[in-house]
């Protein structure tokens, strides 16, 4: 189950279509079983994002850049590894738990594939605050803000994806975002 290019290529770009409120991005998604625990592999495309966020954890530190390196100070791997779990598991944990009551049942597999890859493109775009706090060209707050920024056009993405994949409605839809946000609020401690 290898991640073939042409996937990457059109999970991506649907991803990019759902933040930008086209319904034909879900199409572009692959929906199958073997989708479905392909896309757990997503994460793997983030990798560089991770080390951005080590950096940028270090920075908000006022750690000096010199001497030692991101992956020794256990505390900052934790907080930033626990920053970039949360990324992929809060919604489908969400939605997951909210099931039954909202009847989702049979359309959670499409839609935590969603998550998965759309997760590339919201670790993508909290790299970029991130990436200026690294390498100094933002002051925290500033970060800070710049990643408010990038996590509402998050939250909106998600809540466009549950309202096509799920099939809610927007107050469902927007229950589901506002809470992905609140539950994974701790990615925005990287940069306060």
């Amino acid at each position: 189950m290898i991640l073939a290019v042409e996937e990457i290529v059109r999970s991506l770009s649907g991803s990019w279509a759902l933040l930008n409120r086209r319904a034909e991005g879900a199409a572009r998604f692959d929906v199958d079983e073997q989708a479905f625990w392909r896309s757990f592999r997503a994460p793997l495309l983030a990798a560089p994002v991770f080390v951005i966020w080590l950096a940028a954890d270090r920075a908000a530190t006022n750690l000096p850049g010199e001497g030692g390196t991101l992956f020794e100070r256990t505390d900052a791997l934790a907080h930033t590894s626990f920053d970039f779990m949360a990324l992929w598991l809060t919604l489908p944990l969400l939605s997951i738990a909210l099931a039954d009551v909202l009847r989702l049942r049979a359309q959670l597999a499409p839609f935590i594939i969603i998550c998965n890859w759309s997760s590339v493109l919201a670790a993508a775009m909290l790299a970029v605050p991130a990436l200026l706090l690294a390498i100094g060209w933002a002051t925290p707050a500033l970060a800070a803000l710049f990643a408010v920024a990038a996590a509402l056009l998050i939250m909106q993405m998600r809540w466009y994806a549950a309202r096509i994949t799920l099939g809610v409605t927007a107050g469902a839809a927007a229950l589901l975002a506002t809470g992905d946000a609140l539950i994974g609020v701790g990615l925005l401690r990287l940069f306060v």
